[in-house]
C-alpha cells in the first residue's frame, strides 16, 4: 500500500479517532467501516499500528463532534431529499456514506490521487459511490458534478479548508453559488487564533504548517464576504457535550471563556446567486 505523505498523511488522524472511539465501551458513536479500515491498514502497514495508541484526546474529541454534526447535517437533507448527490471534498478515508446511505443518493468523494490510490484499498467505486481526483480549484471537476449529480446538492469540507488562504475559499465559495444555486455546504471552520497552533496529532506527520492561517467567528461573517452564500447555521463543538468529555482538561478549561467557547463550529451556508 502507498506511502502518503505531508497533507494527504493526516487523514490516518480521523479514521482512527473515529475507529478508537467506536471499539470503546463508552463510545459515543460507532463506525465499523472505520474499524475495519484501520485493521486492515494496518495488515498492509504495520507502522501505522502507532495511531491506536498515539492519539490525542483533542482528536477523539473532534471525531465525536464531527461525525455527530456533519452527520446529522448530511442525514437531514438526505431525508429531505432522498435523491440528493453529496460532494464530499477532501474526502480522504471518510466513511460517511456507509453510515448515511439510504440507497438511493448519489455520492462525490474529491482528494488526491495519492489518496484514491489508498481509498481503492479498502473501497470499490460503484454507481452511486464514486472518488474523483480533480482539483477543485479548476473548472473540470465542476463539470464531473454537473454530469454525476441527481436531484439537489449539498457540499461537504471537513477538515479541508483551513489549509487554503480566505481568498482561495471565498472563490471556492463564488464558484459553487455561481454553478449550484440553491445547493448547500457544511464546512468544518475556526477562527483565526486555532489555526495558528498545530494540532498535537499534525505535528507527528509530515504536514507542513497552515501557509495563511484565517478564520471567523460565526458563520455568518461568510455573507460579508459577497461570494453568494447565505448562513443557515453554526453548530460549536462547545455545545456538544459528548466531544468536550473527550477533550483535555486545558481545552475544556479555555472553554467556558467567551472567546473560545466559538472557535470550532461546522458551519451551514446556502447559495443564492448574487
Amino acid at each position: 500500500m502507498k506511502t502518503l505523505e505531508n497533507v494527504s498523511e493526516t487523514l490516518w488522524i480521523p479514521l482512527f479517532g473515529k475507529a478508537r472511539e467506536s471499539i470503546r465501551l463508552d463510545s459515543f458513536i460507532v463506525d465499523d467501516k472505520a474499524v475495519e479500515i484501520a485493521n486492515l491498514a494496518c495488515e498492509k502497514l504495520p507502522e501505522l499500528n502507532k495511531w491506536w495508541v498515539d492519539l490525542s484526546m483533542e482528536t477523539q474529541a473532534l471525531m465525536v463532534w464531527r461525525n455527530t454534526s456533519i452527520d446529522a447535517y448530511v442525514s437531514e437533507f438526505i431525508t429531505k431529499h432522498p435523491n440528493a448527490t453529496i460532494v464530499n471534498l477532501g474526502a480522504g478515508l471518510c466513511t460517511r456514506f456507509s453510515r448515511v446511505d439510504n440507497g438511493t443518493i448519489n455520492w462525490l468523494e474529491f482528494d488526491l490521487p495519492d489518496v484514491k490510490e489508498v481509498w481503492l484499498e479498502f473501497n470499490e467505486e460503484t454507481d452511486r459511490h464514486k472518488y474523483y481526483t480533480d482539483s477543485i480549484f479548476e473548472e473540470n471537476w465542476l463539470e464531473v458534478v454537473k454530469n454525476e449529480a441527481n436531484g439537489p446538492i449539498m457540499f461537504t469540507a471537513e477538515g479541508l479548508l483551513m489549509y487554503f488562504s480566505k481568498e482561495e475559499v471565498a472563490s471556492l465559495l463564488q464558484t459553487l453559488s455561481k454553478h449550484f444555486p440553491n445547493g448547500e455546504i457544511v464546512a468544518e471552520i475556526y477562527s483565526k487564533i486555532a489555526l495558528k497552533r498545530r494540532h498535537p496529532d499534525v505535528k507527528k506527520t509530515s504536514a507542513i504548517k497552515f501557509k495563511a492561517p484565517w478564520g471567523v467567528v460565526n458563520g455568518k461573517e461568510f455573507e460579508k464576504w459577497n461570494v453568494g452564500v447565505k448562513h443557515l447555521k453554526d453548530d460549536f463543538i462547545t455545545n456538544h457535550s459528548n466531544a468536550m468529555k473527550r477533550m483535555p482538561v486545558l481545552n475544556k478549561s479555555m472553554a467556558q471563556l467567551p472567546f473560545f467557547r466559538k472557535v470550532g463550529k461546522m458551519v451551514h451556508l446556502r447559495f443564492e446567486t448574487n
